[in-house]
């Protein structure tokens, strides 16, 4: 695959990339190169909420000079003006500090591209407008194999600023997802098949592909259908048409067989109340893959609330996690120590407040030694 001799990082290392740079004052252009779909956009729109800083957006490949650079007048002495327009970042509107993201930017035609460029020289300027002190430029494109319309890219645009190979990652893309609310089934699906997280074939000429995009759709989908039919499993029809057309039908009859097994799962109300049983018989794979993402997600919802350093939390709160990892410690002994083991962890990566918790509260661990005890044995570190 052509990488323009890029390194490759993670979605989640390419936004802390551009967050440093906005912490350290330094404008330099960072441009980003990867796959269609795996939430190059998302990341930085959600990156600007989190520092409460400004986000704009031009999707280049909608666009004409004119639309850049505004309309051409003429002025009082005989020299050619442009009527800007509303479309670029502007202090008093959006905030002195912020990201402007040129979208879609090796798919632009070759004289929006060269428009677009001279935002990010040492002028920042385009005809009459000029990019406020505060805001960082970030250009994001695919490579001629990434999966989306690549018309070209100059050697000399990629020596402007900071340029990194983005590509999917299932570690990051999961934290975000517990934290987003993606449906605990599509998490539990990448999980055990985490190859089908992002999988395109650029000798196809037109198909529908899996990438965290479409994933998140099918997530919406699956919610809103779901909470429509009394958050009880779907029937296996209804499924079926709405991962056909989010991620294509190969991948489809994978996940609809798979969805299937949230008939089977653990009762996620008991083990949080402490009254869980441990289910008798031969546990499926993928009923233990989506009762885990089930319990991480809940997790993530009762310990969403702390104090403002997020270390104290109710004895109502510290109860139901300790009766969640009894249940999981139990699990482990009887049942599948690897599984557990991936709990641990999805826990410990996913949920901040979990860690946060266990570090900060002598209560905690008089309720819950297990955990203590199984992450010491099986040498998990819950950081």
């Amino acid at each position: 695959m052509e990488t323009m001799n890029m390194k490759s990082y993670t979605v989640a290392q390419f936004t802390r990339f551009i967050k440093e740079q906005i912490e350290d004052g330094l404008l330099t252009p960072v441009i980003g190169i990867g796959k269609s779909g795996i939430g190059k956009t998302e990341s930085i729109f959600e990156l600007t909420k989190e520092m409460g800083i400004g986000f704009a957006e031009l999707r280049l490949v909608t666009l004409t000079e004119t639309d850049l650079l505004g309309i051409p007048t003429i002025n009082e002495y005989g020299r050619t003006d442009w009527a800007s327009n509303n479309l670029l970042p502007d202090a008093k509107r959006d905030g002195e500090r912020g990201i402007l993201v040129l979208d879609e930017v090796t798919s632009a035609a070759r004289p929006v591209r060269t428009a677009a460029f001279q935002l990010m020289d040492s002028k920042r300027a385009l005809g009459n407008y000029k990019l406020p002190d505060g805001w960082l430029v970030v250009a994001l494109g695919n490579g001629p194999d990434d999966g989306g319309y690549f018309d070209s890219m100059e050697g000399a645009f990629l020596n402007r600023g900071g340029a990194l190979r983005v590509e999917p990652d299932l570690k990051s893309w999961k934290k975000w997802a517990v934290d987003s609310g993606v449906n605990h089934s599509v998490v539990a699906f990448l999980s055990k098949m985490p190859e089908y997280l992002h999988k395109f074939d650029p000798d196809e000429i037109a198909s529908v592909f899996p990438s965290p995009r479409s994933w998140t759709a099918l997530s919406k989908r699956l919610n809103a259908r779901e909470a429509k039919n009394g958050n009880k499993p779907l029937d296996r029809d209804d499924v079926e048409i709405y991962s056909a057309a989010s991620v294509g039908d190969e991948v489809s009859s994978k996940f609809c067989a798979f969805y299937e097994y949230n008939r089977s799962i653990v009762d996620i109300d008991k083990v949080i109340e402490g009254k869980g049983e441990i289910p008798a018989g031969r546990i499926e794979p993928q009923v233990m893959y989506l009762t885990i993402n089930s319990l991480v997600r809940e997790v993530n919802s009762f310990l969403s609330f702390g104090d403002k350093g997020g270390n104290r939390f109710s004895e109502e709160a510290e109860q139901k996690l300790a009766n969640t990892v009894k249940w999981l410690v139990k699990l482990g002994e009887s049942k599948s120590i690897d599984m557990t083991i991936l709990a641990i962890r999805d826990l410990s990566e996913n949920v901040p407040n979990f860690v946060k918790l266990v570090m900060h509260s002598e209560r905690f661990d008089k309720l819950c030694p297990e955990l203590i005890e199984f992450a010491t044995k099986n040498k998990i570190v819950l950081t």
